[in-house]
């Protein structure tokens, strides 16, 4: 007799047939076999079970039982397994073998690639390899030549310096005259100033090897622009706190402590004046122009929203651009494709605490509010301490200062989904326990970031993926400022900065620096 016994799991059947029932012998009565079945007990049963143990029971005849268990055989066979498992099996082998195939093909497909990338890597690198030993040979080269120059022009000084000796110690009157007159003419009244031109050629130094396409092994080249001064404008404003340009000609400057909105023009060479506008809202923080030039987004220190106003009639009330509700807005930003990036924070001050809410705004140009990026989804922490002024590089990254104390900034890198990319705090060849206060940041059109650091009165020159290139500006360096504050590179290379003034009777100036690249 054969029992079933059948799986949830479609697929899963399995048809169990009992040792003992195999052979029709009595479980009980040894000796005898199976006659019927007990219809009570559901159970084989021999004679002697229906004369004892069953005694009383209805039976069935074996011969009856088998064809009816026949039959149902048979239409489980015929409806179940043929009509049902069987096909739902077949089809899911049918698809397994069809993700098996597109799986291969793929698999095949990316090798093909691999491989294909692989030996364009190998080229390029073998190319390139060619063409940095090159240059390496011909820098050497001509090192080699410089410093045989060097040492002729060193071995004629001596036979001079001795002729000279030799003329105080042993020449006449009329000797010493025409020495000394020979020696005004060669090094006071032809003099040039070869220091400062040891230091334009040490700058120039500063460019990494390239090729003629400014590619190689080593990554894009950084060139180190040369800098110019074009105007300095000095201003009773206090710690500034945006700087924006408008054309080559005009900018717009304000700062923390003072109402005023300064529209500076800036012909050529010299400051002939400024216009100055009143704001009935506030402090301005922060300045952002429409790409067209005809609406300036403002922030102000003690008001919860942004608010937009004619370039033209800037005494105006403006309008509503967006309430921003509980959050200061502070540095301001219009993207490449019309949104607008806002720094906000709960607090108007960089004294951090844990609960503050603080992030990066992204707004549409109609002032609805898309974006709040606030949290480091991987890690699950904030992004930021107290963002305070944000730039969007030309590759669509958001490039943000965070404030960490009063002494100390970072930037800090996010795509345009609020995902970190980079973080950047000091050049990698400083110390830990050298304070790097970076506090305001741009960049020009090519992608390199410029920011400002008050604490060591420096301006970083960054590439866009973060990694330092070179101070600008310095102590050591031909232009020095004082507590760099906010900084702005223009369309045209212009690099206008404010920092502390050198006028005595002045608070801060703006500097119109021109960047020449090379």
């Amino acid at each position: 007799m054969s029992h079933e016994d059948v799986s949830d799991f479609i697929g899963e059947i399995q048809l169990v047939t009992s040792e003992h029932h195999q052979g029709g012998t009595c479980e009980v009565h040894s000796g005898q076999s199976y006659t019927a079945n007990c219809a009570a007990c559901d159970q084989l049963v021999c004679l002697k079970c229906i004369v004892t143990i069953h005694n009383g029971h209805t039976f069935q005849d074996l011969s009856d039982l088998r064809e009816k268990s026949y039959k149902i055989i048979q239409r489980i066979k015929n409806e179940k397994i043929e009509k049902q498992i069987l096909p739902y099996l077949l089809k899911e082998h049918e698809d397994a073998a069809k993700r098996t195939r597109k799986i291969k093909e793929i698999n095949e497909h990316s090798k093909e690639e691999i491989q294909n990338e692989y030996l364009t890597c190998v080229e390029k690198i073998d190319q390139d390899r060619s063409k940095v030993l090159e240059i390496l040979e011909g820098d050497e080269s001509k090192t080699a030549e410089k410093e045989k120059s060097i040492l002729e022009r060193v071995s004629a000084l001596r036979e001079e310096l001795e002729n000279i000796v030799s003329i105080l110690q042993n020449g006449s009157v009329l000797d010493v005259i025409n020495l000394c007159r020979k020696l005004q003419s060669k090094y006071e009244d032809n003099f040039h100033g070869s220091f400062k031109e040891n230091l334009i050629s040490a700058r120039k130094s500063k460019v990494l090897l390239h090729t003629e396409e400014h590619n190689n092994v080593f990554g894009t080249c950084h060139v180190i622009p040369e800098l110019e001064v074009y105007s300095v404008f000095q201003t009773s404003l206090g710690i500034l706190s945006t700087l924006r340009n408008l054309l080559e000609d005009e900018t717009w400057v304000a700062g923390v402590q003072s109402p005023l909105l300064f529209r500076l023009h800036v012909p050529l060479r010299k400051h002939k004046g400024a216009m100055r506008y009143e704001v009935r809202r506030g402090f301005v923080y922060s300045v952002a122009f429409t790409k067209k030039n005809s609406v300036a987004l403002m922030t102000f220190v003690n008001s919860h929203e942004i608010r937009a106003y004619d370039v033209q009639h800037i005494h105006d009330e403006g309008v509503m651009f967006i309430d921003t509700k509980k959050l200061f807005p502070l540095g301001l930003e219009v993207s490449q494709n019309d949104d607008v990036y806002a720094c906000a924070s709960e607090r108007y001050s960089n004294a951090f605490f844990e609960n503050m809410e603080r992030g990066v705004l992204r707004i549409s140009k109609t002032g609805q509010l898309l974006n709040f990026f606030r949290f480091d989804i991987e890690v699950g922490k904030c992004l930021f301490h107290y963002p305070s002024c944000l730039t969007e590089n030309i590759d669509g990254t958001v490039c943000i200062i965070d404030r960490q104390s009063n002494t100390s900034g970072r930037v800090v890198a996010l795509n345009n989904f609020g995902q970190k990319v980079y973080t950047y705090e000091r050049p990698p060849s400083s110390s830990l326990s050298e304070e790097f206060d970076l506090k305001y940041i741009t960049h020009d059109v090519f992608g390199n970031l410029f920011i400002s650091d008050s604490s060591n009165n420096r301006v970083h020159m960054v590439s866009k993926t973060g990694v330092f290139i070179s101070f600008i500006l310095g102590p050591e360096e031909e232009i020095c400022i004082q507590y760099p504050s906010a900084l702005h590179v223009d369309m045209f290379h212009n690099l206008w900065i404010g920092c502390y003034s050198q006028h005595p009777n002045k608070t801060s100036q703006v500097m119109k620096i021109r960047m020449n690249y090379q």
